[in-house]
């Protein structure tokens, strides 16, 4: 399963690939098995499969990885079967929450992270990746009649007007809130375990790059699927490695902000359940 599960990895994530291949072997096995059960339980969902997740299920949960919060992912996955439109940002930020905060909630527990403090920073870097991802997938996503822009931003018909502009503006206000969900996940570092911490460092880092890329260039966005280049992943790890010596092989994690996690009362591990 190991094998087919980073078969599985590289076939739809170059990002993450690369970020794996500085784990441990023992840690990197796990968290193949946890992106194999995502993607392929949002594949069934996304290309109406029926690939059998169970036994991939059974073994995350022998991880020590709560029941609940796969039953969460599972949840948010399985909305987007329905066409309804996400109404506003909070409704947005629960989405993200459930299909990818649930994913980071996973990490920690793959990684051992006990610190309940932990987690929040873990949802929150969850959180910023799928904002990333929306952002990145508009076109694609429209294509399948998915719109998680939020309705309170930008209307569907704003969407496919000839001026974009509003688009583009309404997608580089996410990215913002994206970057504001990273920073809380970088002051939550420290809890990452040393020989793991340059890998998700290197993620994030990587993911990032793609809003710095939307940001930067409105006839790129609205023309080509944003996408960081070998050279732009060459540059982040160059980057990343002088940050990880400089700021990150020795800090303290810092007091997460709890208004972050307003909108996701009542959820598994929020800082709202405090």
């Amino acid at each position: 399963m190991a094998e087919s599960s980073n078969h599985i990895l590289k076939k739809n994530s170059k990002t993450f690939h690369i970020a794996s291949l500085f784990l441990p072997k023992n840690i990197k096995k796990k968290v193949l098995s946890v992106y194999a059960f995502c993607r392929l339980y949002d594949d069934n969902v996304d290309h109406e499969r029926s690939v059998n997740t169970t036994d991939l299920e059974n073994k995350i949960i022998s991880f020590g990885i709560d029941k609940k919060v796969i039953d969460q992912l599972k949840e948010g996955i399985d909305s987007d079967m329905y066409s309804n439109r996400i109404s506003s940002s909070e409704d947005l930020l629960n989405y993200c929450y459930k299909v990818a905060g649930c994913v980071g909630i996973m990490m920690c527990d793959v990684l051992n992270i006990n610190d309940r403090r932990a987690k929040y920073h873990a949802i929150d870097l969850g959180i910023a990746m799928q904002i990333t991802n929306i952002c990145r997938d508009i076109k694609e996503d429209f294509s399948m009649t998915r719109i998680y822009l939020p309705r309170d931003k930008i209307s569907k018909s704003e969407m496919i007007s000839k001026d974009n502009n509003k688009l583009f503006r309404t997608t580089c206000e996410l990215i913002s809130l994206s970057d504001t969900y990273y920073e809380s996940a970088l002051e939550g570092i420290k809890y990452i375990p040393l020989h793991t911490r340059f890998s998700i460092l290197f993620a994030l880092k990587l993911y990032q790059e793609i809003g710095f890329k939307i940001k930067g260039n409105e006839k790129l966005f609205l023309h080509q699927k944003p996408n960081t280049t070998k050279i732009d992943k060459f540059r982040v790890f160059i980057k990343t490695t002088f940050i990880f010596l400089y700021k990150y092989l020795l800090c303290s994690p810092k007091d997460h902000d709890q208004s972050l996690h307003s909108s996701l009362k009542g959820l598994p591990n929020t800082h709202e359940r405090v």
